[in-house]
C-alpha cells in the first residue's frame, strides 16, 4: 500500500523478517532521513517505522486504515 511520509509516496511492506517499513518508490528518495540500503541491488532502500517518532507511526497507521 502506498503511504505518504514527508511529502514523498512510499510502499508499505514487511521485510523479509516481517518488519514493516516505507520503501522507495523513486531512486530520488534515497536521501531521505532515516532510508537505509538493505540490499544487494542499487535500488533496495527503506525506511523501518522503528526508527520514527510516535507521531510519524501514528500518521502512518492513519492513512493505512482508510
Amino acid at each position: 500500500m502506498d503511504v505518504i511520509y514527508k511529502n514523498e509516496r512510499l510502499k508499505y511492506v514487511e521485510d523479509y523478517y516481517g518488519e514493516p517499513v516505507l520503501w522507495i518508490t523513486s531512486p530520488s528518495q534515497i536521501g531521505m532521513e532515516h532510508m537505509r540500503f538493505v540490499g544487494g541491488y542499487p535500488n533496495e532502500y527503506c525506511i523501518y517505522l522503528s526508527d520514527l517518532s510516535v507521531e510519524e507511526k501514528a500518521d502512518i497507521e492513519r492513512q493505512l486504515k482508510k
